[in-house]
């Protein structure tokens, strides 16, 4: 995807677009570079501290994963809490599609005004639907290429916790009447209820599945969906807050020791350096915990350790 995109910014007659292309595709190659990870010796655990992410999920496998991951996490430690409050919830996995078609952004916003009259119905005087059902929801849109007709093919997984099954036959009905083009919906109970993380993974593992696409279909897709909310809840999950930074969280007033890890093109990951230190918080150690002070904490260290093997 970085040598797409260079060949982007090389095809470009604007110069204003080159250089945005080019930065994009040094941001793709050089992310995850460098891995500082922190290892909590006395408790047997290790963290991963700073990395340099590039944040590009749409067109990063690697930022799409970690993402995800965080997403699983906050909403599995939500779900726990609702589950003790509300024990008579069970949770489904629901699927929604409507009909392929050529145009991306306008198969996107056909769904996306298609869910929101679904769930408009939970609070409309005298509505009705089998969203009405759920007491919690969350859900993500997912574009692929249909197999038959080749075009784009989106759908939305979500999961709901309701106390009355949700009927997929009057969800179908329901559901044609609002689009217009689909009755396709699946409504699968989770066969252990107190082992829902395969749902929650369907559910936020739709960026990591742009990579499966072709190079010209995962630039299109990020092209479209950049900066579209993709992820999105109702009820007991609304309010949920997903970290952004994509490194896991310090265990504070721990002594540790810092490792410091390289990629190297043909060879992988290769450790640069170990260095102990005092336990200390993150923000004792760098400002807040975005990209450039990572890049500053990572730069720093490794030219520490670069400098006492030149000394040595």
């Amino acid at each position: 995807m970085s040598d797409y995109a260079m060949s982007m910014a090389d095809a470009s007659a604007l110069a204003s677009q080159r250089d945005d292309l080019a930065k994009m595709s040094v941001k793709l190659r050089t992310c995850g570079n460098y891995l500082l990870f922190r290892d909590y010796y006395t408790v047997g655990k290790v963290r991963l501290h700073a990395a340099s992410f590039c944040k590009k999920h749409l067109l990063c496998p690697l930022c799409a994963i970690r993402r995800g991951a965080k997403m699983v996490k906050a909403y599995m430690d939500r779900l726990l809490v609702i589950q003790a409050a509300n024990p008579s919830l069970k949770a489904y996995l629901v699927t929604l599609t409507v009909k392929d078609g050529p145009d991306l952004g306008e198969r996107f916003q056909h769904l996306y005004r298609a869910v929101q009259k679904l769930h408009k119905t939970r609070s409309g005087a005298r509505q009705h639907s089998e969203a009405c059902k759920a007491a919690a929801a969350v859900w993500s849109y997912e574009f692929k290429r249909g197999k038959n007709s080749g075009d784009w093919h989106p759908h939305v997984h979500a999961v709901w916790l309701c106390d009355d099954a949700p009927d997929a036959v009057q969800l179908s009905g329901e559901w044609q009447r609002i689009t217009g083009d689909s009755f396709i919906v699946d409504v699968t109970p989770f066969h252990d209820q107190d082992d829902v993380v395969s749902g929650f993974l369907e559910v936020f593992k739709y960026a990591v599945k742009f990579s499966d696409l072709p190079l010209v279909d995962n630039w299109d897709g990020y092209q479209t969906l950049a900066g579209k909310r993709l992820v999105a809840s109702f009820g007991l999950f609304r309010g949920v807050v997903v970290p952004t930074d994509l490194a896991d969280e310090p265990l504070d007033d721990l002594p540790y020791v810092d490792m410091l890890y390289r990629f190297i093109y043909g060879a992988g990951y290769s450790l640069l350096g170990i260095e102990s230190g005092e336990a200390r918080t993150w923000r004792e150690t760098a400002p807040a915990p975005v990209d450039k002070p990572v890049l500053r904490q990572v730069a720093a260290c490794a030219n520490r350790h670069m400098k006492a093997w030149q000394r040595a």
